[in-house]
Formats: structure tokens, sequence, C-alpha cells
């Protein structure tokens, strides 16, 4: 597995620390940077045969963290010490014992070898009671992840750790990502609580170490290592809401929570509709809460103001008392590439140790945290790839009082649990006052901040001021060079200038606002004419188009070069022109019958099903033609352990398709065979191992479909063998003469089943291929 840059860092810098004589020490690393990996090629350096203890907060992190040491190479015996039986955990004996027996653990030592023991702080005393009752020898390396954690401020007890009385070691790694900790402010305390001394730290050489190596939020996001993230805070000013919304402890009635549960999904839905978020994680403290937020949610989005509805809303709530099984299906739902929008309600079971799918924003739904749960919940949202380009929204309602003011907001005692949140932020990232909006905005690469859009039609703005006397303030749009670089990049990814106000460029500059401001500056006479030339070679229209069906038919045949289809999800753009929703407006106008020929005749030409009721199916196609078009891919491939999370989905979902082929749609099923995959014939007619007859018609049926998916149609000619493919690829020398058993079929009908004669009727039998008909002759009475 290769390291990155900031891990050779880390390791080069633990190494040393070594080398110097530190038996302690401390590597902070934000959320996101790799700390597992760290830690694991730290073990193989430092003892690369020998004994190591791994420690952390949670069950699931045990699982998670041996699965992740073992994908990176660490040999030898591991044992897992938690509540966790064998079977509960997953795991296979070879990957990991589980067991929470002191004289086991003490037996595995004398194994030889690398042996790696990875445990909860909880279970700590087992492994105490091996070293003082049954010889354990002391760990060459004791490795303490999410580390602040053994603070004694949290009261667990987990200090055990530190004593090396206790637990015996050469050597002791401290993990953190967040070294300190600020706890919620007391009665009467405002916004100076900010410095206020923290409620726990890692400030303490004596335990801890020194600190060899530190990379904090803003660091790794400068570096590129992580994305960019922004706090935003909705504003509910409701009156009757308020008292509801920021109770301390939510009342039972259904028409309370109804309340609660509304408010805050208005508020989720504004932010959806305003930052075009489409993955989104809503944390909760109760499991009824989580439900009802998740059921009711997409009720919401439909009764809601056309400008925030969604339509096919994803929505489901996992938490602990589900099956193992069934939250990995809800993630990989979450995760599908294709859904236009999914929120996942869920509570603490992501905060730690689970594996899960980036998002785009955490929402904060319910109104109380304590400190640990908000900085778990803010390091869940903070995670994100590198390079990935998009920024994190972290999503904090603010329940405000009539006629309060927003610039008084964090001078108010009452807003404590927004503080508890801000001061769980505070301990991931020191400079996240920079990154909160109040109200809401973004910020760019640059750090320059995004102002409103002042003119929307500037020549209006401009004879109005020209008639009034009035002197226009031009807001300020950055350097021209950085201007003419995005405006040029704009013009050749998309072949115009027709840019939407609202449109911010991928390295964050806000080129709507900017192509708006220099329209102004032109009609004001105030544009430098070497910058009018500039613009004009580019065909920066100096009047704002207007948005017409020829202009968004572009879009749509820009959009259907690049993809292959017009089945464009809802919130989808391109160059910041809202082509979803224009997509899904002309479906509602073809559906009511007030959409012109002539449009339904461009659009079909763009794609013939463009208007098909299985839009998501479609998406879902494009992928598996993507996957299908791939050097060496076959129908019968299998996932392995370098198959990608979107890959697997699609080769489910095409194994899904093959299963359920004879309930599709004929154009669904065309578009299928196209990509040479062949329907199961399962979905029409069972095998049976036990019945040989049965079992043969349903082999001919399969290599029948073989044919058909490849070549088009089943015109076999009677000499033909088709290769053998079944049975877990078959023997790939032998063949078997589906022309004959065709022949013989269409010779002999009234020897088939009725069963039989329908089975090869859905894979389009012809019966007289002379006559080309599908209607089959009758049997002789």
């Amino acid at each position: 597995m290769e390291l990155r840059e900031h891990q050779i860092e880390a390791l080069a810098a633990i190494e040393a620390a070594v080398a110097a004589g530190e038996q302690r020490m401390t590597v902070v690393a934000a959320c996101g940077t790799g700390k597992t990996l760290i830690a694991q090629q730290a073990a193989q350096r430092l003892a690369p045969q020998g004994a190591v203890l791994v420690l952390m907060p949670t069950k699931a992190l045990v699982t998670q963290t041996i699965r992740r040491w073992r994908e990176a190479g660490r040999a030898g015996l591991a044992l897992g010490v938690c509540s966790l039986r064998q079977r509960e955990s997953g795991l296979s004996p070879g990957e990991a014992v589980m067991t929470r027996h002191p004289r086991a653990i003490a037996r595995a030592m004398r194994v030889g070898g690398p042996v790696t023991v990875f445990a909860t702080y909880g279970s700590l005393h087992h492994i105490q009671r091996a070293h003082e009752q049954h010889g354990l020898p002391p760990w060459d390396l004791v490795i303490a992840d999410e580390a602040h954690r053994t603070c004694s401020a949290f009261g667990d007890g987990w200090g055990t750790v530190h004593d090396d009385s206790a637990i015996p070691a050469k050597t002791r790694l401290y993990m953190t990502a967040t070294p300190r900790i600020w706890g919620a402010p007391a009665a009467g305390e405002l916004l100076p609580f900010m410095e206020r001394i923290p409620l726990a730290t890692m400030d303490h050489r004596e335990i801890f170490g020194p600190t060899v190596f530190e990379l904090g939020m803003a660091e790794a996001i400068e570096r590129g290592i992580l994305a960019d993230y922004q706090v935003i805070m909705p504003i509910v000013d409701d009156s009757d809401l308020h008292a509801i919304l920021a109770a301390r402890r939510p009342a039972t009635s259904a028409h309370h929570n109804g309340l609660r549960n509304a408010a805050a999904q208005v508020a989720l839905l504004r932010a959806i509709a305003e930052h075009r978020l489409r993955r989104v994680l809503v944390f909760h403290n109760r499991v009824a809460l989580a439900q009802a937020f998740a059921a009711s949610l997409p009720a919401t989005a439909l009764e809601v103001g056309e400008e925030l509805r969604i339509e096919n809303l994803w929505a489901q709530a996992i938490h602990g008392q589900q099956p193992g099984d069934w939250r990995r299906d809800l993630l990989d739902d979450f995760a599908d590439p294709d859904r236009d929008c999914a929120v996942l309600s869920n509570v603490r079971v992501l905060n730690e140790g689970v594996d899960m799918p980036d998002v785009d924003a955490v929402v904060f739904a319910d109104p109380r945290y304590s400190t640990i749960d908000a900085i778990q919940a803010v390091g869940r949202g903070l995670r994100q790839p590198p390079g990935s380009g998009k920024k994190t929204t972290l999503i904090f309602p603010v329940y405000l009082h009539p006629g309060a003011d927003t610039a008084d907001l964090l001078q108010d005692s009452a807003f404590a649990n927004l503080l508890t949140l801000l001061q769980a932020l505070r301990a991931h990232d020191e400079s996240f006052m920079d990154r909160i909006a109040l109200p809401a905005r973004t910020r760019t690469a640059t750090t320059t901040a995004r102002r409103a859009v002042y003119y929307a039609h500037p020549e209006r703005a401009a004879q109005l001021a020209r008639a009034l006397g009035l002197e226009i303030t031009l807001p300020a749009i950055g350097t021209w060079e950085q201007a003419l670089a995005s405006a040029s990049r704009y013009r050749t990814s998309f072949g115009h200038l027709d840019v939407p106000a609202d449109y911010t460029d991928p390295d964050g500059f806000a080129l709507g606002e900017c192509v708006s401001n220099l329209r102004l500056r032109h009609f004001l006479d105030r544009l430098p004419a070497e910058h009018k030339r500039a613009l004009d070679a580019l065909g920066l229209p100096w009047t704002a188009p207007a948005q017409t069906f020829d202009s968004m038919l572009e879009h749509a045949r820009a959009w259907a070069a690049e993809h292959g289809h017009l089945a464009v999800p809802v919130k989808a753009d391109i160059g910041g022109h809202q082509l979803g929703r224009w997509l899904a407006t002309q479906r509602r106008k073809a559906a009511a019958g007030r959409l012109p020929d002539a449009h339904q005749q461009a659009l079909a030409a763009l794609d013939p099903h463009w208007n098909a009721p299985w839009m998501d199916w479609k998406r879902k196609y494009a992928r598996a033609k993507a996957l299908a078009q791939a050097p060496g891919w076959r129908f019968t491939s299998q996932s392995s352990k370098d198959t990608s999370r979107e890959d697997r989905i699609t080769m489910n979902w095409i194994y899904k398709q093959r299963l359920q082929f004879f309930r599709l749609d004929e154009a669904q099923q065309d578009l299928l065979l196209q990509l040479g995959i062949p329907p199961l014939p399962d979905g029409i007619y069972y095998d049976s191992y036990h019945d040989p007859e049965r079992h043969a018609f349903y082999e001919g049926l399969g290599h029948l479909a073989a044919f058909l998916a490849r070549e088009g149609h089943i015109d076999v000619p009677r000499r033909h063998q088709e290769l053998w493919w079944w049975g877990n690829g078959g023997e790939q020398s032998k063949t078997f003469p589906l022309g004959e058993w065709i022949h013989q079929c269409r010779r002999h009908p009234e020897v088939l089943t009725e069963e039989q004669r329908r089975a090869l009727e859905a894979l389009r039998m012809v019966w007289d291929p002379q006559l080309g008909r599908r209607k089959r002759p009758q049997p002789p009475r």
C-alpha cells in the first residue's frame, strides 16, 4: 500500500524519536489523513517480529482496524480482545482470533513471530490480568488510537494504558486528531469562553511524550490532503416553533415531535437546495427520532414550495439495533452514485469505526449533544478523499427568537448547544471561524469571500442609476487575471460564456458573479478597452442571454455527447445551468400534453428514451455500459478485493437485471442485449439437478440467451456449436450443440411442456424461421 508524503513524514518522525530514546510519543493527524496506515507501518518498522498492542474506543473500530492492518500487510497471529464473539465479529480465525481470556492472551505470545492484539480500552483489564497472573511479557509497542479518550476528564478509567506497571511496554505511540477538547459553556458564559481552559488536553509530556508529528485540519486542507469545508446555519425563526426546537429534553407527543421534525427538515431542504447537496448524513440522539425523521422527510420534500421540492428523495435511518448485513446494504444504497439526493439518519452507529462513502454534508438535527458525541460526528463529516475537490458542508440549524439579530448570535447564552458544536469543530481545526457563515456564504480556494450577485440585469441597473444620478459601488471581483483565466477555462469546457449568475468554477472562483460585474462595468463605461477586447474574443454576450428551449437543448446536447443519454439527475448542472431540473420540467410538460411535438422530437434525437419512466435505471445502465466496455470484462466476471465499491454495486446491478430480464420493458431488454449481457433463464424456468431432463433444457435456455445477447437474434444455424460457459465458467474447450437443440424444439413443439414453450417465447423464439413468425404452432391433438 503506497504511502503519501505526509505519512512518510510522520513515520520518519516516529523513528527519529525512538532513535533519540523516547519511549512515549504522540502523533496528531487530522481525520481522514490515514492514521490507521501510519500506525500499521510504525508497527512494521518498530516491531516487525514483535508483540504489538493496539487500543481503540469501540468494538466496531476493532474489527475495522484488523481488516485494514491485514490489507496493509501485517502478518502473524492477531487477537481481538473485546466483547464480540468470533461469529459476531465477522472475522475468520485466520484474520483474528476473538478472545477475552487472559490465559489465552498470554499463551499467544509464545507462538513466535509477529503477534498483534487489537483491543478496546474497556477490555484493558483482561490484558492487565494476563500480565499479572499469566506472565504476559512486555509489549514491544503499544499504540493508543483516539488517545484523547484516555484523558482523565472523560472518567472512563481508560488511563490504565499509561501505567507501565499495569501494561508494560518498550514504546508507547499515542495517536489522535483532537489533542485538545473544549467543553460546553457554563451558564451565563458568552463568546469569550472560546479562550477558556480545555476540558481535556494531551499537553502532558510525562504521560503522552512529545508531539513528534502534527498535521492539523487547516494544514491538511492547504496541502490538498483533505477537501475544504464550510459551516452553514439555516435560520428557523418561527416563534411558535422556537420553544419546541430549542427544548433541552424532547417531548414525547406526536404533535411535538412532528413540529420538531418539520422545522429541522425544512432547514435541511433549504440547505440542499441552496448548496446543491446530494449525499447528506444526519446525526440524531435517539433511534425513534432518527426513524421518524427519515420516514417523513420524503413527504416533507414533496409538500414544501417549488424551490425546495425534491422528488424521489431517498431517506433511511441506520442504528445499532439493525443487523450488520442490513446496515451494510443501507450504506451501499446510500453510496449509489446515481441517486439525485440521499439522506441517511443515524444514531451513533457512524460516529467511530464504520466505513462509509463520502458525504457532501452533515446535519446536526437534534438540539442537544455531548461534547464527545459532537466531536465524533464532526470528525465523520470532515472525512473526504484527497484531491476530490469537494467541500463538506456542516449544517448547524439555528433556532432564532423573533427580532433577534444574527450578528449577536454567538453572544446569546441561549445558544449553548450551538457553542458546544462549535467547540467540537475547534477541536479539529483552530481556524474554524474562518469557515463559519453568519449568514451562510461560501469561501473560494483563495479565501476570498463570495458575495451575493449584486445585479441580475446590469444594463437595467445602469440605466436606473443614470436616471437617478446614483453612484454605483462596484463589488470587487478578484484580479483580472483570475477572471480571464476562469472565463477561458469555462469557454474551453462548455463552448460558450453563458455563465449562470451563481456559478462558481472548480477552483472556487465566483465566475457567474464576476461576469455580471463585468457586464455592469461595461454598461457604466468603466471596463478597460483591452479587457473588453479579450472578453469579446471569448464571445462574452454583454446582455445576459434569456433561457430558452433552444439554449437548454444545446446544454442537453453537450450532456448527451459526454454521457450517451439524457437520464440527467435532477440536481445535475452543466456549467452551472440546471439541466436536470429543466429536463424534469420537459417530462412533466410531455406527460400533461403541453410539450410541442418539435421539442419532443428534438429531445428524442438526442436520446430515444429521454422520457422513459425508468430514468434511474437508465443512469445505472450507463454505468453498466462503461463497465461492460472495459477491456477483459465479461458478464460472468466476479468482483475481487481490487474491485471498487462503485464497480461492485454496478456488477450487482447487472446480475439483478439478468435475473429480472423478463420483467423489464422490451426497450430495456434491447439495451441490455446491446451490451452482450444475456438474461438468466431462472426468471422463466427454474433449474433442478435432480431432474436431468429439466436441467438439460435449462442449460439449453442459458446458451440460447448467450447467443441472443451476442448476435441480437436466435436464428441459429443448425450446425452451430455454442462455446460452453455453464457452471462457474465451465470448460472453455467444450461446446453445446445449440443449433441442433433449437432445431429439435422447432421440429417437435408437441414434446415441449407449456412452461418450456413460454420460456422459449420469452427468449424471442421464432418457430418458423422462413416465415419469421413468433406465434407457436398448436401441438397436434
